[in-house]
């Protein structure tokens, strides 16, 4: 199994209510892929993390996979870039790493 997991920061140009906004989006849009994209074992979107993080990150995606080929046809499936256009345009900071589990 291949672990993906990515955080982001909220853009800064948005009010408090539009980030929320976006979070609501992102999180519906990500979590409804492991229906539509072979290969995905779970999604999850994180929304409100807590602040024992030290801020490092406002929306976190948890993801696995059943394979690295799984991931990588994940980030080329169309579903997933039209998710992930919406993610780049209100977002920023973007950390990821994968591993296997």
């Amino acid at each position: 199994m291949v672990k993906h997991i990515v955080m982001w920061k909220h853009g800064d140009n948005f009010t408090e209510e539009e980030k929320m906004e976006h979070a609501k989006i992102i999180k519906e849009s990500l979590e409804a892929l492991i229906d539509k994209v072979p290969g995905v074992i779970s999604i999850k979107v994180i929304t409100e993390p807590l602040p024992s993080g030290s801020g490092h990150a406002d929306l976190i995606l948890d993801s696995s996979f059943e394979s690295a080929e799984a991931l990588n046809n994940y980030q080329v499936h169309p579903e997933h870039v039209k998710a992930a256009t919406f993610v780049r345009s209100v977002v920023k900071d973007r950390k990821c790493i994968d591993y296997y589990e």
